[in-house]
């Protein structure tokens, strides 16, 4: 038996790193969802989110940017 995470990730304006984010956190077998919150970015975050596909990524987004903290929040 092996831990089950569920890993948030606040995201705004995250489009050159957040691939390389998402790839790192699916290699590790005790995450089970990976939440994404594009809070409102102004570049391609979102669509690179979406372009990813993977079973455990799911994106949540913001429609005017709100911080970290409510990012944080809206993943919980």
């Amino acid at each position: 038996m092996y831990i089950k995470l569920s890993v948030i990730v606040p995201a705004y304006n995250e489009e050159k790193t957040i691939i390389s984010i998402l790839e790192r956190l699916v290699s590790i077998k005790e995450v089970k969802e990976i939440l994404v919150v594009d809070d409102a970015s102004t570049d391609k975050t979102a669509t690179k989110v979406k372009s990813f596909a993977h079973k455990k990524v799911k994106l949540l987004t913001h429609s005017k940017n709100k911080g970290k903290g409510k990012a944080i929040q809206t993943g919980l």
